[in-house]
């Protein structure tokens, strides 16, 4: 798209670079319907200008201007959009072949109108995240499906491979597609089992848990819980440094305000269950700022160990079921099986759906996923 702004400079006759911002990342682009009004002063100015365009830059604007917008339509209704918008360009383009410069202003005040029909951009995230809230929020109810409340870690009950958010409001996200399996994923956020049952954190996970639960969620449904990868990942060993503390004292702080919250649920009347912390990255993956660690490898597996351990404990004497499949994606060593991450090196691959299986048994749906 940068070089249909370097032939507006050159040759439209006015001073565009003032109105672009330039910074070290590079340029914050005009809005399309910006450019092409720009696009028509600048033919009418000088009608030698026309041959000249790049169109392809200028079908990228387009393209890009509908990709925000793809998700308010049908599928049929999208393709006729692109289709009327595919047709004014071409007509545009065969015009400016032929040098009829009135004819390519005329094709380009029509694509002007017909993007202005189209809904604003400021507009279209809260139309989205809407109408992926219906859909999913829709299938819960009508396929009784499992809800998955957590952090990222809710992604491998989506049945994609990698990360694979879309926003529904709130700063909550579920999953793209249809999931195979019998799961809604609700994704909060990087949020903390510690903080879980607490209000005003940074997360905010609890008025969020809440919102859902009065919102979204069916009385009486199933919730697996999905939490303590990243207070085991990030803050265990941290906070055993810093209060001098066993690192199974800083776990066991966080397993009351975890199985507080779980008990919590269950008072509302859901079917709680819990799906413990899986193995930590390995040492020799690469430093990320996206999933900072403390501790080495084995640290982290063994905090992870203890909280898998005492979680299930808490569980069994609380009647909730518990599923994990950390104990399979370790060596006695503590050290982690990485084939069964994803290519993060943080999150669960499809691969371990072999793990999963029986665990998933545990709540009755395994045979679903077959």
């Amino acid at each position: 798209m940068l070089q249909l702004f370097k032939y507006l400079l050159v040759y439209a006759g006015v001073v565009i670079a003032e109105r672009f911002n330039y910074t070290a990342n590079g340029w914050y682009f005009m809005r399309t319907i910006q450019i092409f009004l720009e696009l028509i002063h600048s033919i009418e100015s000088n009608p030698s200008v026309a041959p000249l365009l790049p169109w392809e830059d200028i079908q990228l604007c387009i393209l890009t201007e509908l990709e925000c917008r793809e998700g308010l339509y049908s599928s049929e209704q999208f393709r006729q959009i692109l289709l009327a918008l595919q047709e004014l360009l071409d007509e545009a383009g065969q015009s400016a072949s032929e040098g009829n410069a009135d004819a390519v202003i005329s094709r380009l005040q029509s694509l002007v109108f017909a993007l202005r029909l189209l809904p604003e951009t400021e507009y279209t995230d809260p139309l989205l995240e809407q109408a992926n809230f219906d859909h999913a929020c829709l299938r819960h109810i009508r396929e009784n499906t499992v809800i998955v409340l957590g952090d990222s870690h809710v992604n491998f009950f989506s049945g994609n491979e990698e990360l694979s958010f879309i926003p529904i409001g709130n700063g909550i996200n579920t999953c793209k597609g249809d999931a195979p399996y019998p799961f809604t994923p609700l994704h909060i956020g990087p949020c903390l089992a510690y903080n879980c049952n607490r209000f005003q954190t940074t997360g905010s996970f609890r008025e969020k848990a809440e919102y859902l639960c009065r919102d979204f969620i069916k009385p009486g449904a199933r919730i697996l819980c999905c939490l303590g990868e990243i207070d085991i990942r990030v803050h265990v060993w941290k906070q055993a440094g810093l209060q001098q503390k066993p690192y199974r004292d800083i776990v066991d702080e966080i397993l009351a305000q975890y199985v507080s919250f779980l008990l919590r649920l269950r008072e509302q009347g859901y079917q709680v269950s819990c799906w413990g912390p899986i193995a930590s990255q390995k040492e020799n993956c690469p430093p990320d700022p996206k999933f900072p660690r403390n501790g080495t490898e084995v640290q982290r597996n063994m905090a992870a160990a203890y909280f898998n351990r005492q979680l299930s404990q808490l569980c069994g004497e609380q009647g909730i079921p518990f599923l994990s499949v950390f104990e399979q994606m370790i060596t006695e060593d503590y050290l982690t099986l990485d084939e069964y991450l994803s290519s993060d090196h943080c999150h669960l691959g499809q691969r371990a759906l072999t793990l999963a299986l029986p665990e998933w048994q545990k709540l009755g749906i395994g045979e679903v996923c077959q």
